[in-house]
């Protein structure tokens, strides 16, 4: 009876973090890697996390232009990723994490919508991401979403020591109250303004920028927005220059052997 007991017992521990777990904080965001734009979910700091792939609602595609371009949502194992076309300067991202009653400080559960009454604190998380490839006038402007954040300069070309100055905008207005902004597991100080200094490290930006910011709803039922910022310069040399590359170094190497013959 009693090895039946704690076999009981450790197999209700494994399947408890599957229902009980903490539901702020976490944020999904997009990583370039050989050719895919990987869909990720978690603490950026701790690592992404494996994630039901239903909750993934909605990605766009922009060139410099900030025109649509088509793309392909690619499934993995406990996760998603995006391939598209060549000219890819930046993608935007919608996740539902769904309902989750809140049992104390670090714990809540899941739950459906037709739950909500049930339970005294209920979160709605909503998770949006941007994700930036390139640069132009079009893309600096707001994408318009319930939570982003905005670079008030190209984050690009951020060089190492500065800061990256960044603004939280909800539909396209900024918000300050309530607001915030992590980096590298870190609170980012608000500035006098409103705006947020991003320090660059010489890896550049590592990790997405975090924002999240909550929005009370009818009764028990609050909504949280949670977001984030990334950019990574992926572009390549064309070929053209990798031929004029190639060219310069054989010039030099003749040069060299020229000058070893007339010693």
């Amino acid at each position: 009876m009693f090895l039946q007991k704690i076999k009981t017992l450790l197999i209700a521990a494994a399947i408890l973090p599957c229902f009980i777990q903490p539901a702020s904080a976490h944020v999904v965001w997009f990583d370039y890697n050989n050719g895919e734009y990987d869909i990720l979910f978690g603490h950026p700091e701790d690592g992404p996390e494996p994630y039901e792939t239903s909750r993934f609602k909605q990605a766009i595609v922009y060139d410099t232009n900030k025109q649509i371009i088509p793309f392909d949502l690619n499934q993995k194992q406990d996760a998603l990723s995006l391939t598209a076309g060549k000219n890819v300067a930046a993608i935007q991202g919608f996740f539902d994490n769904g309902y989750f009653a809140r049992l104390s400080n670090n714990q809540s559960l899941r739950i459906t919508e037709q739950e909500i009454s049930n339970y005294d604190n209920v979160g709605h998380y909503l998770k949006y991401t941007k994700a930036f490839y390139d640069w132009s006038d079009d893309l600096a402007k707001p994408f318009n979403l319930p939570l982003e954040i905005l670079p008030l300069q190209n984050p690009l070309a951020v060089t190492p020591g500065e800061s990256l100055l960044v603004q939280v905008l909800s539909e396209g207005k900024p918000i300050t109250d309530a607001v915030t902004v992590e980096y590298l597991g870190k609170v980012v100080a608000k500035n006098l303004d409103g705006t947020f200094s991003i320090p660059i490290t010489q890896e550049g930006l590592e990790q997405p920028i975090e924002a999240s910011y909550s929005l009370p709803s009818n009764g028990n039922l609050t909504v949280s927005y949670e977001t984030s910022l990334t950019a990574q310069n992926i572009s390549v040399p064309e070929p053209s220059t990798l031929l004029g590359l190639g060219f310069v170094g054989l010039l030099v190497l003749y040069n060299k052997k020229k000058l070893l013959l007339n010693k």
